[in-house]
């Protein structure tokens, strides 16, 4: 499955974006414990998201609220979804033509396939492999409001944007790209 977040908030911290080696013990993606949590929490449109830490294939760690002093896009794909590998050249376009930070996540059982995938196609933002499978489970990623999202826009306040259902909606994120960053 493809799905993109758009995140995105100025946030100054003096720590690096990504940290030192993930422990193999932690799972690749968990919700931040010592985040607070409030009401308006959620994955549904125009709801904020809840701090989460993810491990890539890399073994780089990253702190999503650590990226957001610029927008994020974050793909949920899968190996065997064609449509998702046409999708990679339209990701590097927006990773090239607007200042945002990308994270592509795919629960599929081949984390070597993903981190190959990467090298050959010369991604320069982070593939993580959603081995826990956390991202999908209602009680992380309240499945309800996301439903089967393909992409979500999250803007600079946390706060996501809008949902895209399907990989073929792609357009309409260079869209709501081109419009966020006209304003």
């Amino acid at each position: 499955w493809c799905m993109i977040f758009l995140l995105g908030m100025a946030w100054s911290t003096s720590s690096s974006l990504y940290a030192q080696k993930a422990s193999d013990k932690i799972p690749n993606i968990s919700p931040d414990e010592f985040t607070s949590k409030s009401g308006e929490m959620g994955w549904g449109t125009g709801m904020m998201v809840e701090n989460t830490i993810f491990n890539d294939v890399f073994n780089k760690k990253l702190n999503l609220y650590q990226l957001l002093e610029k927008p994020v896009l974050i793909e949920l794909w899968s190996l065997d979804c064609q449509q998702c590998k046409k999708n990679k050249k339209y990701l590097k376009s927006f990773y090239t033509q607007y200042d945002i930070h990308i994270i592509s996540i795919s629960d599929d059982n081949y984390p070597n396939e993903i981190r190959k995938q990467a090298k050959q196609l010369a991604l320069p933002w982070s593939m993580i492999h959603d081995d826990s499978k956390n991202f999908e489970q209602a009680s992380f990623a309240d499945r309800n409001q996301l439903g089967n999202a393909k992409f979500i826009l999250i803007t600079p306040d946390k706060r996501i944007h809008s949902i895209y259902q399907s990989e073929r909606e792609i357009g309409k994120v260079g869209v709501a790209l081109q419009q966020y960053f006209a304003n």
